[in-house]
């Protein structure tokens, strides 16, 4: 991959070709060239940002997405669940009924427990929780028996990404995540049409520095029974479907037309709203026929 002319960018680190897709792995590169050391005058000297994850460029107001998927708080690296925003835990304190409730996680990422107050408990796992609130109940509590147990949760979601036949645009759509997801789950709410390519199915698992991007041939796991890649999904995996030669046929036909489409619904706008007033006002040309027929107006 061609790199940015600030020095920063991703180089493809391996392909793998298999009977059912191809695994291409990137991981981010830093070169040093001239052109870099021009544009790191061009960062100094007019403030332009930065997206090297590395840079402390004030002007991004917030700091830079440096690991999993830009969240506050990422997923553990070995795909175990964490808590997030919204989801409901089930905290179980042994013969302390004081401490045992559902606790829900604030868009803070903390919940609030009797005499505690806040604990964070966004990006743990029921293990890690259970640990960290046993160290602070057992100041109350002798010995206190802590579980964590895992509620409703709202906070895990994926995005499918399909072309539109109506308006050829790319819909991107949150798939609320349930758990045990594989791609044929989810290519069964994607119309597998003449607009849509299913033997490209890309499979991407975003990452600052090591994105992944599997492509799957989805139409041969449907006609053939071809399983091999039919993979597990995961939170914040982006499934995209891309248009076939006909989808970026129709694209291109979209926007060719739409400065006309606008122009039409504006003319006939204006032609109803004549209708109307002729109507109201009982013109004599309009029980004529002024439009072909009166449109069922009689006087």
């Amino acid at each position: 991959m061609r790199e940015p002319s600030c020095g920063w960018g991703f180089r493809e680190t391996g392909r793998k070709h298999g009977a059912y897709g191809v695994i291409v792995r990137y991981e981010f590169s830093r070169g040093v060239s001239r052109l870099a050391l021009f544009a790191l005058v061009l960062v100094v000297c007019t403030g332009c940002n930065v997206n090297g994850p590395q840079s402390t460029a004030e002007e991004l107001g917030q700091d830079l997405n440096t690991q999993g998927f830009g969240r506050q708080f990422p997923a553990a690296p070995n795909n175990e669940f964490t808590f997030g925003p919204g989801d409901t835990l089930i905290l179980n304190v042994a013969d302390t009924p004081e401490f045992s409730a559902p606790h829900v996680v604030r868009a803070d990422g903390r919940i609030t427990i009797p005499l505690i107050n806040d604990v964070t408990a966004a990006g743990l796992t029921t293990t890690q929780l259970a640990q960290k609130l046993k160290t602070l109940i057992a100041l109350y509590v002798n010995d206190p028996q802590v579980t964590v147990s895992v509620g409703a949760v709202v906070s895990k979601a994926f995005f499918v990404g399909v072309q539109d036949p109506q308006q050829g645009a790319l819909r991107l759509r949150k798939i609320p995540y349930r758990g045990d997801v594989v791609l044929m789950d989810v290519m069964t709410g994607i119309p597998m049409g003449q607009f849509n390519d299913a033997t490209a199915v890309k499979i991407i698992r975003g990452d600052p520095r090591r994105p992944v991007i599997y492509t799957i041939n989805a139409k041969r796991m449907v006609m053939y029974g071809e399983t091999g890649g039919n993979l597990q999904v995961r939170p914040d995996d982006i499934i995209l479907v891309p248009p076939s030669i006909l989808g970026h046929l129709n694209i291109w036909l979209t926007g060719l037309t739409a400065p006309f489409q606008g122009l039409f619904r504006v003319t006939s706008t204006a032609v109803r709203l004549d209708r109307q007033i002729d109507i109201l006002t009982g013109d004599v040309q309009y029980q004529r026929g002024r439009y072909g027929g009166g449109y069922g107006y009689t006087p």
